[in-house]
């Protein structure tokens, strides 16, 4: 899977599939997506219900094959171990990724032609609106055990080197 900024100064390589791929509706994906809409020129982060979608991949399996020098990380708060990394050329949401050592990147969906679709939607809970959720994709209310098992699952076949 290539994830590409949208001007073509950035790419980034995930060998595989993804761990899963999820929306999120959390009260951070949310700021996170207005920190980063405000940007000049940002294209829209959120879908149109205020889901952000993520494809995560082991962080071993993800790579910046073309302009790395235009990331550039952004945090809603000083002290968050969460980075929103953004191609500052173009200003398009790359990945989002951590400080404290999870084993996982999220990959913005909207960089990734021919994506998956999302397999589940997580923290609906934060979902602004009153509109019903389309059916078309299971809907958690937090973060399901299945989004753990995927996650712990793809950390073990790190360790035992798959």
């Amino acid at each position: 899977m290539i994830a590409s900024c949208a001007c073509g100064s950035v790419e980034l390589d995930a060998i595989g599939t993804p761990i899963v791929v999820a929306v999120c509706y959390c009260d951070d994906c949310q700021a996170g997506a207005n920190l980063i809409q405000a940007l000049p020129k940002a294209a829209p982060v959120q879908d149109a219900d205020g889901g952000t979608a993520f494809l995560l991949y082991r962080k071993d399996r993800l790579a910046c094959t073309k302009g790395a020098l235009y990331l550039k990380g952004l945090k809603i708060r000083n002290r968050s171990a969460t980075n929103r990394v953004v191609a500052s050329c173009c200003n398009s949401a790359m990945v989002l990724n951590f400080d404290d050592g999870k084993p996982w990147v999220s990959v913005y969906r909207a960089r990734c032609e021919g994506a998956p679709r999302p397999q589940m939607r997580i923290n609906t809970r934060f979902r602004p609106g009153n509109d019903p959720l389309p059916k078309d994709t299971p809907s958690y209310r937090g973060f399901p055990l299945t989004f753990a098992a995927k996650i712990v699952g793809a950390w073990m076949a790190k360790l035992v080197g798959r």
